[in-house]
């Protein structure tokens, strides 16, 4: 927090201003950069240009300097950030009291800037606040007088059936009077409660809470539920409104433990076509609750429906009109990008509604002399008797205000709704948790604030829990609306507070103001507000998602409609598990592709120019390498599939051509039962015995093995004694090392291409020349194994033959090169030598295992084998090391100091050749490894096969 304090010789007027945080770092940098330069004195009306040119300030705390105990003063005294008077002492006597008047008035200027935020935050919470509140009944469940109150659980008779549920019709009077009253102040209260909770717990400065509209036709579906099993009695408003509470405090522990064990990222695992197709039948569900609004009586999909529509078409035609032209204006109004060029344009229309409609009533009687019925209006929410009417004081105390806290009695509670209610109430939590993780993050991107995901959900999980124990309903922070007073300047606890109060007053005289609302109003906003829920659920959803999940979007949003919740949880699970049925098998070719490795590279480059010739080769190299995935599902409907398209894929390849080595990629397989399993199995003995595939190579895409309940690694990695006395093996020249012959499971495919392609373990090269395995360097080729060398003469005949491996030098050359080096003995964890000292030497490594790793880059290293010479570059161009070279086992390297070098180069240059022979074989190396590595990954990680 940025402090800008103004001292002055005088103690007692020497107050100061203490500032927040700036909403930029370039602002704060800007106010910062003054503080320690003397500044003259400003008069109020220039201190507030300043400070609002540098920094918008969400605060301002007025504190007086008798209780800075930093405050030491002197007549030269000066401190950064502090601002002092300049001029003779009459000047400063002049200024000695002002300072606090300017400060107490910057702060009423402050405040006084947060009030049209506040201002129209509270005006947007009466206006949403009535259409929704008038909507958490049906319609059908009318509204009654004293006189026409029903004490008991009987159902009234005397009112026409206009809504069927499931079966049930529901016809009855609401047992209080004002049920649209109770309605209003049922959503402030939750607006207030989570306003209030949301000013303390979360990190937002300028967030505000509202309850979650989107949750009407829940709270419609559990009253179908209750007067169901216990009519319309007061009884059965005591088990509704025990639902609603419960419902919340539900809400509200999921959200806390969810934010407790930053768990948030599991809300993100719902099937996204499910909650769309929910979003879009809520749509509907609203719009129509719109219109049973404005016609004050239900609307059903049958023939009394249509009716009862064309009956009240003149109170619903306003309502379309007043709707068409909010739709045509945003459709003027929007930029090049599709998007309002005037975020508040919405809200303006709906508040101008009420005095254009009187406008409208007024011109109408005018000209005919007749004025609009009382179906125009709603009727008066608030009750009072007699001279009582004309009381402000009774009308806003009366006792109905507090029926929202005493409608619950335990004793009257119907277990059987509440067992019932459970589906219906395990959809409410559902769709209650998708709200909060979109809305969190796109404010916080809206306004810049870093906040903790898990801190907002436990925020709304004291929120929902403290309402839900009051008998409320649920509430969330709105991004709407939150960003409205954002925009508006609001901000800080005080105008939060502030806005909590306001919304308290509008809880009792909310229900006033809405009896001279007309109800076009109110069914435009609902009517609104669910097209555009079904806009986003439905409309736009299409080309964003396949036919199969589109399909489901619909399904689910049409069964919402007709059936309600309960059939939409419903058809929402079968929804999911279809999908994900359907598009687990969807593939009807289990074998995504197949191609030879003559374009693939593994990881390992370490080998003799021998090999190279090998792997290269066109005729006997990686071209006899055959590489084909599977993907999706594996299971007895596509057993033939996979099976016979193999052998199919192989037979069609010329027999002088086909593969010696055939490697299965397995990585996007998703799941393998045991008819798969088995087939496996008997496929890899088909490719030895029907096509002398000596090698099959199994990739399994993970280190837990292949999705399948039997060991199948274990199964695959066994020997296979069965092999085809005409395969290649049994023509090798004596050389059956059963390292090359029946199956291997490898993690991944580079994993595959090391086993089978380099010189280390390549059974490649052994097929082709064996020669290269009978060897006195067998172990450089075939394994780790250290090979047993009889004497010292025989460890140097050995290095030396690895020299000529490495350059392909003449053998004389080689000898007098290997003359220069000198013998030395590394232990396991010893280094070598370290990233960025100088070179020295170079070496030659004749057995053990060695590992480089570079310093400034996370855990990239290379394990080094026998045979390979380190450190050449830097010798020759007499640079740094550019990597730690450590010890992983005992090992023996042959050392060329930079000394023998140098005496090399001047006594005999030709032997000197050996060393740049290596240094050139290297570059090459790397270049390939260079112009490859883009293509290898590629293939290697995305498994591009064609």
């Amino acid at each position: 927090m940025t402090t800008l304090p103004v001292t002055s010789p005088q103690r007692r007027s020497a107050p100061h201003i203490v500032a927040p945080t700036f909403r930029s770092s370039r602002d704060a940098m800007l106010a910062t950069s003054l503080a320690p330069t003397e500044l003259p004195y400003l008069s109020p009306s220039e201190t507030n240009r300043d400070v609002s040119r540098y920094g918008a300030l969400d605060e301002i705390r007025c504190n007086d300097d008798d209780d800075d105990p930093s405050f030491q003063p002197s007549g030269n005294h000066r401190r950064a950030g502090h601002v002092s008077f300049q001029g003779d002492d009459d000047l400063r006597a002049t200024h000695t009291r002002t300072p606090f008047l300017h400060q107490q008035l910057d702060c009423l200027q402050r405040a006084a800037s947060q009030v049209p935020a506040i201002a129209l935050v509270t005006l947007f919470h009466l206006m949403v606040g009535i259409p929704f509140g008038v909507s958490y009944f049906p319609a059908s469940w009318k509204s009654s007088s004293p006189s026409t109150t029903l004490s008991s659980s009987g159902r009234g008779e005397e009112l026409q059936s206009t809504e069927d549920h499931e079966g049930f019709v529901l016809d009855g009077s609401f047992p209080l009077p004002g049920k649209e009253a109770l309605g209003i102040r049922m959503f402030l209260f939750s607006t207030i409660i989570g306003q209030l909770v949301m000013t303390y717990a979360s990190n937002f400065h300028n967030c505000i809470a509202l309850q979650m509209v989107e949750n009407v036709p829940f709270c419609q579906s559990l009253t179908y539920i209750v007067v169901d099993i216990q009519g319309y009695g007061r009884e059965a408003l005591s088990t509704l409104f025990f639902l609603f509470g419960l419902a919340s405090v539900i809400v509200g522990l999921v959200f806390y433990f969810l934010g407790r064990f930053s768990l948030g990222r599991i809300l993100y695992f719902f099937p996204a076509h499910v909650l769309i197709g929910c979003i879009g039948g809520i749509g509907i569900f609203i719009a129509k609750t719109g219109l049973e609004v404005t016609a004050n009586s239900s609307l059903s999909f049958n023939k009394n429906g249509w009716i009862t529509f064309i009956a009240k078409f003149h109170l619903l035609a306003v309502v379309f009109a007043f709707e068409s032209g909010l739709r045509i204006i945003s459709f003027w109004t929007k930029d090049e990008s599709g998007k309002s060029k005037y975020p508040l344009l919405s809200p303006i229309y709906f508040c101008a509604i009420p005095p254009f409609f009187y406008a409208c009533a007024g011109t109408w009687w005018f000209v005919s002399g007749q004025s609009l019925g009382d179906e125009f209006f709603f009727p008066p929410l608030t009750e009072c008797k007699g001279n009582d009417c004309n009381a402000g004081i009774a009308r806003l105390w009366g006792d109905n205000v507090w029926d929202i806290f005493q409608i619950i009695d335990f004793s009257s509670i119907s277990w059987a709704a509440v067992i019932r209610s459970i589906p219906t109430m395990i959809a409410l939590v559902m769709f209650s948790l998708i709200h909060v993780p979109i809305n969190i993050p796109a404010f916080a991107v809206s306004s810049n604030v870093e906040v903790d995901m898990n801190v907002e959900l436990m925020a709304h999980g004291y929120s929902n829990g403290i309402v839900g124990m009051l008998g409320g309903l649920q509430n969330y922070m709105a991004y709407t609306q939150s960003m409205i007073y954002f925009k508006s300047g609001g901000g800080g606890k005080a105008s939060s507070l502030a806005v909590a109060v306001l919304t308290t007053v509008l809880f009792f005289i909310g229900p006033q103001i809405a009896s001279y609302l007309p109800r076009c109003m109110a069914g435009t906003l609902l009517l609104h507000c669910g097209i555009d829920l079904f806009i986003e659920g439905v409309y736009d959803a299409y080309g964003k998602y396949d036919y199969l999940e589109y399909a489901g979007i619909w399904a689910i949003a049409l069964v919402m409609t007709i059936g309600g919740m309960e059939a939409a949880l419903i058809a929402g699970t079968i929804c999911a598990l279809l999908t994900f049925a359907i598009q687990s098998v969807a593939y009807p070719k289990p074998i995504r592709g197949s191609m030879s490795a003559a374009t693939l590279r593994s990881s390992e480059w370490n080998r003799c120019p021998r090999a190279f010739e090998i792997l290269d080769s066109e005729v006997t190299g990686r071209i006899r390498i055959f590489v084909v995935q599977f993907q999706g599902h594996l299971f007895f409907g596509n057993v033939s599939l996979f099976s016979d398209g193999l052998k199919e894929l192989i037979r069609n390849i010329p027999i002088d051509k086909r593969p010696l080595i055939a490697i299965i990629d397995m990585s996007l397989v998703l799941g393998i039962d045991s008819s798969a399993a088995q087939a496996i199995i008997k496929l890899r003995d088909a490719l030895a015995n029907q096509f002398c595939i000596t090698l099959s190579i199994f990739v399994s895409g993970s280190s837990e093995g292949f999705p399948c309940e039997i060991n199948l690694s274990k199964v695959l990695k066994s020997q296979n004694d069965h092999w085809n006395e005409k395969s290649l093996m049994a023509q090798d020249n004596g050389i059956r090392d059963r390292r090359f012959t029946g199956s291997y499971v490898c993690d991944e495919l580079d994993q595959a291409l090391i086993y089978a392609e380099p010189v280390i373990q390549d059974a490649l090269i052994a097929m082709i020349d064996p020669s290269l395995l009978c060897s006195s360097i067998k172990q450089s080729i075939v394994g780790k194994e250290t090979y047993p060398l009889g004497s010292l003469d025989d460890e140097k005949s050995y290095a030396i033959e690895l020299l000529l491996l490495k350059c392909g030098e003449e053998k004389k050359f080689v000898e007098r090169f290997f003359s220069y080096c000198t013998r030395e003995v590394y232990n396991e964890g010893d280094v070598i030598w370290k990233q960025g000292t100088k070179s020295d030497c170079a070496k030659l490594l004749v057995s053990g295992h060695l590992i480089a790793s570079l310093e400034n880059e996370a855990g990239t290293t290379e394990t080094i084998s026998v045979g390979s010479v380190i450190g050449e570059s830097g010798l020759v161009e007499n640079c740094n090391r550019n990597s730690t070279v450590l010890v992983l086992e005992r090992s023996v390297l042959y050392n060329l100091s930079r000394e023998s070098w140098e005496e090399l180069k001047e006594k005999d240059p030709r032997c000197a050749h050996v060393l740049y022979a290596i240094v050139s074989s290297a570059l090459q190396q790397s270049y390939l490894r260079d112009e490859m590595s883009p293509y290898i990954e590629n293939r290697r990680q995305k498994h591009r096969i064609k």
